[in-house]
């Protein structure tokens, strides 16, 4: 009787050939995923910064058309919200970088709502829209960029106004405590 460890042992020589297959197999499928992987972040980036401007609605509004415009107004709305909820990050101290990044999607989001407004015909002057639909998303398309302005305008604010306040209080704070934990500092001492 051959031991199960012998190299002419014509089984171990049947799981050599399926443990090969199982590696290659598995190696291409890594592969594989990994390459749909970073296919799929690049195509996503460069829709997020190059957003493709379909063709503009019809004057004649089919349904197809208005449930269009009116995913794209989801698609919108939702993108502002992600982005004005992105800016907690400002509001513990100014940082220069992280300032620029918002700024930066800002303009992003800004892009895609003035596409959005141009192919649904709802950034044109407007005296009477045939369709109750379309007169309900302009009123949320421009209401949509006065929240984006107001918002950056009034953070804009914060960081110039209150953020060098705030800070200014935190390091008195900070000093106050300190004087507090020294030793032999009697706790409620004048300083």
């Amino acid at each position: 009787m051959l031991p199960l460890s012998s190299p002419t042992n014509p089984t171990n020589q049947e799981f050599h050939r399926y443990r090969k297959l199982v590696a290659w197999t598995s190696s291409i499928l890594v592969a594989l995923g990994s390459l749909y992987l970073l296919l799929s972040v690049a195509v996503s980036l460069q829709r997020q910064r190059n957003v493709v401007l379909e063709d503009r609605i019809s004057a004649q509004l089919t349904a197809k058309e208005i449930g269009g415009c009116f995913e794209d107004l989801r698609d919108v709305s939702v993108a502002l919200e992600k982005h004005l909820e992105n800016a907690y990050h400002l509001l513990g101290g100014y940082d220069s970088e992280e300032a620029r990044r918002w700024s930066s999607e800002g303009e992003v989001w800004r892009n895609r709502w003035r596409v959005f407004g141009g192919r649904c015909r709802l950034a044109e002057p407007r005296t009477e829209l045939a369709n109750k639909d379309m007169e309900a998303m302009a009123a949320a398309y421009d209401e949509l960029g006065s929240i984006q302005t107001t918002y950056s305008r009034e953070l804009l604010r914060f960081g110039s106004e209150l953020a060098p306040r705030l800070d200014r209080i935190n390091k008195r704070v900070d000093e106050i405590g300190e004087r507090l934990a020294a030793p032999g500092s009697p706790a409620g001492a004048n300083p």
